[in-house]
């Protein structure tokens, strides 16, 4: 079997079940002998088994996660997944274009959201998920809404809004996003796989032979 270098690219709100769907096809791939790497900023926020976040370390840890992201890379692991948010062009440019780099094809898993109150109990920290994140309604209804801006930008026939679909950066002095004045560039994509909440349990469980297909040199 020849397998195509490939690097997924997770793209969810919170809340979305991109974990369950990450381990199914970890899981599959390694029934074929197919070695998984992934990569989180979320996994340098852990503190033990609580998830403790520090918004003036955000920036320090995406650039840690894009050198281990990096090094997955460079050392030609055949699948590779960064497993951050991932809702914008500019938030994701940083990691497909080391993928072209390196030789990858790339793989978005989109994951439509979900009704607002699913997200919001999923971050909310029990003694059975205390690994939640916490993250506020107010924050994943702004996310929902910055998904769909973009999502029209996964495919190149449809038309960039100047006005509305623009580029940000993040600013590391006031700890925030700024827009750079230019408007935002289309995510950089082979494949799109969207999963959609009335089709999530069905798609966990045959995720992984799908990603088989799309990796598998024909």
């Amino acid at each position: 079997m020849s397998i195509k270098k490939t690097v997924i690219i997770n793209r969810a709100v919170p809340g979305s079940g991109k974990t369950t769907i990450t381990n199914s096809i970890y899981n599959t791939l390694k029934e074929y002998n197919l070695e998984v790497l992934i990569h989180s900023t979320d996994k340098y926020f852990m503190v033990g088994d609580r998830y403790v976040f520090h918004l003036d370390k955000l920036d320090t840890f995406h650039q840690e996660n894009l050198k281990s992201f990096e090094k997955s890379l460079k050392n030609n692991h055949f699948v590779v997944i960064c497993d951050n948010t991932n809702l914008t062009p500019w938030q994701t440019e940083p990691y497909t274009k080391l993928a072209r780099e390196y030789g990858y094809q790339i793989i978005f898993i989109t994951f439509d959201p979900r009704e607002i109150k699913k997200h919001v109990e999923s971050q909310i920290i029990t003694l059975e998920k205390p690994d939640a994140h916490g993250v506020s309604e107010e924050i994943i209804l702004r996310m929902i809404d910055e998904y769909h801006l973009y999502d029209s930008l996964l495919f190149k026939k449809n038309k960039i809004d100047t006005l509305k679909q623009i580029e940000y950066r993040w600013n590391e002095e006031t700890l925030s996003k700024e827009p750079t004045g230019k408007p935002s560039e289309y995510f950089d994509v082979d494949y799109v796989i969207r999963i959609l909440p009335s089709e999530y349990h069905k798609i966990k469980h045959n995720i992984g032979i799908k990603i088989m297909e799309l990796i598998n040199e024909r």
